[in-house]
Parts: structure tokens; C-alpha cells; sequence
């Protein structure tokens, strides 16, 4: 809006000045054009002629000029960018389990036998003895008549049986089962998701810019010559004209749109699998066994012992009586005896016994690690760029324009007539 209006006051001097130059100047200089009827007070007409002068005006001057304006330019630079990521990693982990382990075990077994045992007794027993009386008289005398006789007894005779007997015992019985495990497998996924991209984007625009498309014309402008007079004169007159233009021009916006990308994930999904595992039962079996047994049978026996009789027969008077008198004597017997006794037996038996075993089993787990992926990141640089402007410089420059110049009795009496017109 200044360079209208400095447009507008420069277009106005140069026509003021091509029209004569009366435009502020002194009153005394107004009356500078040929006056015929002159001022009141003068009486002859004033003689003078028409000079050409060179003045210096302002003249708005448009010109093109270099100047250096900041621009923002988009970099796309690619930095490095530090992630933290979750990877599968499987170990090895030794893990202990139980594990009943059979084993074959020597134990001694106590039981009680009856054992028969042999000994000899002294045993008292009472054995009438003949004693030989002389008497005199008849009586009747018990003559002893000793004889063989066969008798029978009963002993207790050890015999040796074997026997046939069952016991349970727990046999270890492997068998192979099949059985499912869960382990955690890694996978590769792919993934999509939306990220959100700044960039700068070249835009045309329009502005609008007022320009003066006015023209010279030729106009009569009453111009006061004296307090009284007016003189209309032709000058040159330049007509503004305000027009407002639209005009084109390129800036950069920063524009945001949604992108889809796509990435990779390491996911671990669970995998039922199966494997073979041995497994230890104790079955019950029954196990018949032959064992050797003492048993004593009664068996009847015979044998010869001495035997008396005693046979009554009438003596003289003297005669020889045989008198049984009682006598405890003593003898020494065998006789046999069952004792119990504890016997140790030695047998083989299988035993389960825990044992503690290890064995390696693959465990995977999610381990972070930190990794490094380089992304597009957009700034922003300043950067200096010349560019061409229109700028609108005042430039002096020579106007011819023509003034009348009076002749110098005309000056006299003009200045002598201005004086009294201005009292």
C-alpha cells in the first residue's frame, strides 16, 4: 500500500510540473504565465517568452533484485534406533527325577524248626531183688523164673520231607507308555501395522498483489493567478488505477498421511509332541518253592527185655526162700528231644529302591535383546536461498517542462503590482 501511495504522490509532481510548475511554489511565482489583462494595478501588458527548463524529480522505479530468503527444505535422514526384542532362546536345563530302581537283595529269613535232639537220662527205677532165706518149716517159696519176653515201644523217628509252599513276590515289570509333552516353538510372523509419515509437499498458491494500471491524461486545471484571477491551463494528469491481480506462487506444506509397513515377530506357540518313556510296575506273582522239613513220626518198635516170673513151690523146712526185696537203682536212657530253634535262611529278594537321576530337557524362554534398525526420520534445514524480488526504488530523473520567463520590465512591474495586489 506504501509503494501505491509513493507511486501515486510521484505520478502527481511530474504532472504538476510538466503543467508549469505552479504546484507549490510561492503566489509570486503563479503569475509566472503571460497576462494578457495583467494585474489590476498594471497598466502595460508584460512581454516574455516560453523557456524550456531541466528539473530533477523522484520517479518510482521498479527493479529485479537478488536477495537471500531462508527456505525450509525436508531431509529424510536415517538414524539408528536402539529396540528392545524378545527372542526364543532353548536351553538345556538338567532336571533330577525318582526313579525305583529294582534290586536283587540278599535276606536273612528267621524261623523256628523243631529239632530233635538225642540225650541220654538217668532215670531210677525200682527192681526187686531175690534174697535167699533158709527155713526151716514147709512153705511155700515163690521160685523166680526168669524169661525173655519180647516187648514193644513206641519211638519219635525224625524223617526229612520236602514241601511244596507259595509266596507273593512284586516282579519289576518295565513297560514303554507313550506320553505328551508341550514345548514352546518359535515361529516367525509377520505383521502389519500403521505408522504415521510427515513430508514436505511442494503447493501452488495465489496471492493477491495490487498493481497501478492507470494512464496520462490530459486535463484543464483552473489555476490561481492573483487572489482574483483564475488561468486555466492543460496539463498532464496520471489517473491511478487499482488493480488487484491474483498471482501464483510455490511454498512446501508439511503434510501427514498413514503408511501401513509390515515387521517381523518371533512368537512362540505351544506344540503338543509325544515320546516313549520306560515305566518300572511291580507285578504280584506267586512263586512256588520246595523246602526240606524235619518231622518226627511215631513208629512202634520191638525188643527183648528180661522177664521173671515168680512160681510158688512147697519146701522142707529148710529150704531157700527166695524173698523179693524192693531196689532202686539207676540206669541211663536215650531219649529224644524236640527243641526249637531259629533258623537263618538265606534267600534272594528284589527291592525297589528310589534313585535320584538327571536327565536334560529343553526349556525355551523369552529373552530381551536389544538391537539396533535404522529408521527414516524427515527434519527440517534451513537453507539460503537467493531468489529475484521486485523492489521499487525512487530514481532521480531530468523533466523538461517549459516556464514562461518575463521580460525584466515586466518582473518590475509584476513584482511592483504583486505587492500591491498582496497589501
Amino acid at each position: 500500500m506504501r509503494f501505491v501511495l509513493a507511486l501515486v504522490l510521484a505520478c502527481s509532481l511530474t504532472a504538476s510540473a510538466e503543467a508549469g510548475g505552479c504546484f507549490g511554489r510561492k503566489t509570486s511565482h503563479c503569475c509566472s504565465a503571460p497576462c494578457s489583462t495583467g494585474c489590476a494595478p498594471v497598466a502595460a501588458p508584460c512581454n516574455g517568452t516560453w523557456e524550456t527548463v531541466k528539473q530533477k524529480i523522484c520517479v518510482p522505479e521498479m527493479k529485479i533484485e537478488k536477495r537471500v530468503v531462508e527456505v525450509c527444505t525436508p531431509v529424510v535422514e536415517h538414524r539408528q534406533v536402539t529396540r528392545t526384542v524378545h527372542k526364543c532362546v532353548t536351553e538345556e536345563v538338567e532336571q533330577s527325577c525318582t526313579v525305583m530302581v529294582p534290586v536283587i537283595e540278599e535276606k536273612e529269613i528267621r524261623r523256628k524248626v523243631c529239632k530233635p535232639v538225642v540225650r541220654e537220662v538217668e532215670r531210677s527205677y525200682e527192681v526187686m531183688v531175690p534174697v535167699q532165706e533158709e527155713r526151716e518149716s514147709t512153705k511155700t517159696v515163690c521160685e523166680a523164673v526168669t524169661k525173655e519176653v519180647e516187648e514193644s515201644y513206641t519211638v519219635m523217628v525224625p524223617t526229612t520231607e520236602e514241601r511244596e509252599s507259595t509266596r507273593i513276590v512284586c516282579k519289576p515289570v518295565v513297560e514303554e507308555h507313550e506320553e505328551s509333552y508341550t514345548v514352546l516353538v518359535p515361529t516367525q510372523e509377520q505383521r502389519m501395522g500403521t505408522r504415521t509419515v510427515r513430508q514436505m509437499v511442494p503447493v501452488k498458491k495465489t496471492r493477491k498483489v495490487c498493481r497501478d494500471e492507470g494512464h496520462w491524461e490530459e486535463r484543464c486545471v483552473e489555476v490561481a493567478c492573483g487572489p482574483c484571477r483564475k488561468v486555466t491551463r492543460k496539463c498532464r494528469v496520471w489517473v491511478p488505477k487499482l488493480v488487484e491481480t491474483e498471482v501464483e506462487y510455490c511454498t512446501y506444506e508439511c503434510q501427514t498421511k498413514e503408511e501401513q509397513y509390515t515387521w517381523n515377530v518371533t512368537v512362540c506357540k505351544p506344540e503338543t509332541r509325544s515320546r516313549k518313556v520306560c515305566v518300572t510296575k511291580q507285578v504280584k506273582e506267586e512263586v512256588r518253592e520246595k523246602h526240606t522239613v524235619t518231622v518226627c513220626k511215631p513208629e512202634t518198635r520191638t525188643r527183648m527185655v528180661q522177664h521173671t516170673e515168680y512160681v510158688q513151690k512147697t519146701v522142707p523146712c529148710k529150704y531157700t526162700v527166695t524173698v523179693c526185696k524192693p531196689e532202686t537203682r539207676t540206669c541211663k536212657v536215650q531219649v529224644t528231644e524236640y527243641v526249637e530253634e531259629e533258623v537263618v535262611e538265606k534267600c534272594q529278594v528284589t527291592v525297589c529302591k528310589p534313585e535320584t537321576r538327571t536327565h536334560k530337557v529343553l526349556v525355551s524362554k523369552m529373552v530381551p535383546v536389544e538391537e539396533t534398525c535404522t529408521v527414516p526420520v524427515c527434519t527440517h534445514k534451513v537453507e539460503h536461498k537467493e531468489v529475484e524480488v521486485q523492489v521499487c526504488h525512487m530514481v532521480e530523473k531530468e523533466v523538461e517542462c517549459k516556464v514562461w520567463k518575463p521580460a525584466p520590465c515586466c518582473n518590475d512591474r509584476a513584482r511592483h503590482a504583486q505587492k500591491a495586489c498582496c497589501h
